[in-house]
């Protein structure tokens, strides 16, 4: 593995950057671009980037409109850059300071001068990466054993009530997929992200009340009877009680959270549960949450009183209301999440290992408060989530995607991959495809409504794909981001067959 420093020389004239790279040795890795398009790409691909040499006059695209998109992605906060250009006016030399870079060296140069200046920054932003690593690696040493404390509590009440080791789990991982779809699905409860770890982790503690029930009824065979039923339901004042009496500081949000799941999960909808019969949104929608997961892993899930009701069969009882009644965008939350919770509820997650992991590390990584490794890599794996759960909840043998920066479409129908650029004369996709210029003009109009909050897209074209004419249904996805005002970044789609044109055939 090359552990050498990455440098990107961005010259259109391959001479300069060979003199560059004869100046500064082999002591780094380097990338190279002749023009500002294939700069921005580089960067796009390889976050490891640790500096960028940058001239000013290029073809396409010149070095200030590089660091436009640099500071527009906010690129520049990570990755330093040096200016080395011939233009030697005060008015580009204050432009380019302004626009965040490290420091601008004119030609001719001094190679000493060069290689010093390199040397010094580099050295400068890597101890600064050093000690944000050396503080990230705490947080998360501090958080893995947060969750082995709760992994072990979790285990002693299963081993005392009989309840499958696997529940807590279960619950945990429910709650935060429940959580993350009732964001996509309204923005009435402002979730944060870590708001969404804070319910996740103090789900655990659910039924951490049963510590004081007896044995005798937490693990009876049979039916309970009204007195023994009665004592059960006191199991969510009990675990309220036990954290509201716990030396903790209770203004502490974890703390809050864990009283209000505990005392509260058993409330439902209609204000027919318990302890203090709560109705609609007077329940705190961490309880609601966790409420109806753990009404689904009780179902579905064997135990000393009751055989497991099969996923469909759970899912729907649910939805009819036959365990009470839940808050109807749950009840939507749940009814979209189905296949994954089947997958996961019956260990057959590993068709999707990886999906699945790569979504959990990416919400681990992207939690609000927590301190990043590399910003920019935080951000890319988030754009990545998004294209891959739009992918997977849209399979399809063609699909589309569109990156705004770099200017490069991809065109997959069936297993064949075709690339185009912008700079490319032949990069009007719809001309290709014979899209109508009023059908072309339709889109635009469209995707110019689509917002970070109302993103796709979904109509109707008539195309030509493979020699062959017909209508197609066509749904765009578009891509943002939150740190630009204008922050279109791409799309990602799908097309196939219309379906009236399948039902013709």
């Amino acid at each position: 593995m090359d552990k050498r420093q990455t440098i990107l020389i961005v010259d259109d004239a391959e001479f300069n950057r060979e003199i560059l790279k004869e100046f500064l040795g082999e002591a780094y890795s380097y990338l190279e671009a002749e023009n500002g398009n294939q700069a921005l790409q580089i960067l796009e691909e390889n976050p490891e980037i640790d500096l960028v040499l940058l001239d000013i006059n290029m073809p396409q695209m010149n070095g200030f409109e590089v660091l436009e998109w640099m500071n527009r992605l906010h690129w520049i906060d990570e990755t330093p850059v040096i200016m080395i250009s011939s233009e030697e006016s005060v008015d580009a030399m204050r432009k380019a300071y302004e626009m965040g870079i490290t420091d601008y060296i004119t030609r001719p140069f001094d190679s000493v001068i060069v290689k010093k200046r390199v040397q010094n920054t580099l050295g400068l932003y890597a101890n600064q990466k050093r000690l944000v690593n050396v503080v990230v690696d705490q947080v998360y040493e501090k958080e893995d054993n947060n969750n082995i404390m709760i992994g072990i509590l979790s285990n002693v009440l299963g081993f005392r009530n009989s309840e499958s080791r696997e529940h807590i789990l279960h619950i945990r991982t429910a709650t935060e997929m429940m959580l993350r779809k009732l964001v996509k699905t309204t923005d009435a409860y402002h979730l944060t992200e870590t708001d969404i770890a804070l319910i996740t982790t103090a789900s655990s503690l659910h039924d951490i009340g049963k510590v004081g029930i007896p044995e005798e009824i937490l693990n009876k065979p049979g039916r309970l009877t009204d007195e023994e039923f009665k004592i059960m339901k006191t199991h969510s004042e009990i675990g309220a009680s036990l954290i509201q009496d716990m030396r903790f500081q209770k203004d502490k949000p974890l703390v809050h959270t864990a009283w209000e799941i505990c005392r509260w999960h058993h409330e439902r909808w209609d204000g027919k549960g318990y302890p203090d019969g709560l109705k609609g949104e007077e329940i705190p929608i961490s309880a609601q949450v966790v409420s109806i997961v753990d009404v689904y892993d009780a179902l579905t899930s064997e135990r000393c009183y009751k055989k497991a009701f099969d996923h469909d069969t759970a899912i729907q009882m649910i939805l009819d209301g036959q365990c009470g009644q839940f808050n109807p965008v749950l009840l939507k939350c749940l009814k979209e999440l189905s296949l994954q919770f089947s997958k996961m509820f019956n260990n057959e997650m590993d068709d999707d290992k990886q999906y699945y992991e790569a979504q959990r590390l990416s919400d681990e990584i992207l939690r609000e408060k927590s301190l990043p490794r590399k910003n920019y890599s935080r951000r890319v794996i988030k754009l990545m989530q998004e294209k891959i759960e739009f992918f997977k909840t849209n399979s399809s043998r063609n699909s589309i995607e569109y990156n705004v920066i770099s200017g490069q479409l991809t065109v997959i129908n069936g297993k064949q991959q075709t690339l185009y650029q912008r700079d490319n004369p032949k990069f009007d996709v719809f001309k290709i495809f014979e899209v109508s210029e009023e059908e072309v003009q339709h889109i635009i109009d469209l995707l110019n409504q689509t917002s970070i909050e109302n993103k796709e897209i979904s109509l109707q074209v008539m195309a030509n794909v493979e020699n062959k004419r017909q209508m197609y249904d066509l749904k765009l996805h578009t891509l943002w981001s939150p740190l630009m005002k204008d922050g279109f970044i791409g799309i990602v789609g799908y097309f196939d067959i219309a379906k009236q044109e399948n039902a013709k055939e």
